[in-house]
């Protein structure tokens, strides 16, 4: 019997930490012994270094790997935790494999953006000491920290401490290819399945055109520039006919969730716009198809994101940044460009045009199928 071990965040990232539990989940049903570890019960130290460099985490991973002895170590996340965890898992003999879900080993972010959510030339140790240098400087101001010296020991620990973690899989995959290109990381190509069935949405009844966005209140999901493109719409008379329906967990962004209560209130405060707050994961499905069109403004590269394969799978129209993920998940989407209010003002009144008419739905893999394709590779990988 094959015993795997998944690894995945103490802190959570969305998508990512859904993915992880489903997989492991429908391993075990298929008759693999799991486990998963996260280490989210353990304390986490405060700066820079404790985000990356925790000997709690590696002390209790240690103490799992001894306990257990998993033939295959997974590891789909380490934000909070400790980049030692493949080393580690290596060392004990286990195969290991590293799924790069964003861009967390290159980039202290995970996104490749820096603080003001542009997105990024590097990384670079120069740019990365700048970039992160509130954090490296913590609990100097921000604005203080900028004029202090760059911090580039720190930051080079951090990239040593990543390059080894990939160095250490004997597999990395990624979900989609441009995300290996974009980080140098020879990898295999491993597509991601929807998280749970999706039923094709019925046709909608007549109404106002349901416009959706579902995702973290961050920057870089773009919900300023939908709520921009709307309320250049409202000025111009051009909203009606429509509605806005925000559903997403109030993420922290520099720090502080700051960014997202502002966005929050002033969305609240918008005519026509209606916030849902955070979804159960299981409502994600029939909550979608309950709208006709799914706004997707993200302002990064993406990777592989869940959204635009749920919208997909229920029929659902998908109005999208013109980034690599959804070129790369959602071919059938209408492309704006990302973060242009104009275009996205625009793009809004050309789907009110098309009314509420539902699109073919796109077809994925089930969970099922790909943990038994995850577990043939798992195999392979053990000889």
């Amino acid at each position: 019997m094959l015993h795997v071990a998944h690894a995945w965040p103490p802190a959570g990232t969305g998508g990512t930490e859904r993915y992880a539990a489903g997989l492991a989940a429908a391993q075990e049903a298929l008759g693999a012994e799991v486990r998963h570890w996260t280490g989210a019960e353990l304390p986490r130290g405060r700066g820079f270094r404790a985000s990356w460099d925790s000997p709690a985490h590696r002390a209790a991973f240690c103490a799992l790997l001894a306990r257990w002895r998993p033939d295959v170590v997974h590891v789909h996340h380490l934000a909070g935790a400790d980049l030692a965890v493949p080393v580690l898992a290596r060392a004990s003999g286990a195969r290991v494999v590293l799924t790069l879900h964003d861009a967390w080993t290159h980039c202290a972010r995970g996104q490749l953006v820096d603080a003001d959510a542009v997105p990024c030339e590097g990384p670079s140790e120069a740019a990365c000491a700048r970039c992160l240098a509130p954090a490296l400087w913590a609990p100097a101001p921000a604005r203080a920290a900028a004029r202090l010296p760059a911090r580039r020991g720190a930051v080079r620990a951090r990239a040593l401490a990543a390059s080894d973690a990939v160095a250490a899989a004997h597999a990395c995959w990624v979900p989609a290819v441009h995300l290996a290109e974009r980080l140098g990381v020879r990898a295999t190509h491993v597509p991601l399945p929807l998280l749970a069935p999706v039923t094709p949405a019925p046709p909608a009844p007549s109404g106002p055109l349901r416009v959706a966005w579902l995702g973290h209140w961050i920057p870089t999901k773009g919900p300023q520039v939908l709520l921009e493109a709307w309320a250049r719409l409202r000025a111009l008379g051009e909203t009606r006919g429509m509605e806005l329906h925000l559903a997403g967990v109030p993420a922290r962004w520099q720090g502080t969730e700051a960014w997202a209560a502002g966005w929050t209130a002033r969305a609240r405060a918008t005519p026509g716009v209606h916030v849902h707050g955070p979804l159960p994961h299981e409502a994600v499905a029939s909550w979608l198809a309950a709208r006709d069109v799914l706004a997707f403004p993200s302002t990064w590269m993406e990777n592989s994101p869940f959204v635009l394969r749920e919208a997909g799978a229920a029929g659902v129209r998908i109005l999208a940044s013109d980034v690599p993920g959804a070129r790369a998940v959602a071919p059938q989407a209408r492309l704006v460009p990302p973060g242009d209010v104009e275009a996205w003002a625009d793009a809004l009144v050309a789907e009110r045009t098309r009314g509420r008419a539902r699109v073919p739905p796109v077809g994925f893999p089930d969970m099922a199928s790909h943990a038994a394709d995850v577990l043939a590779r798992y195999v392979a990988l053990l000889g």
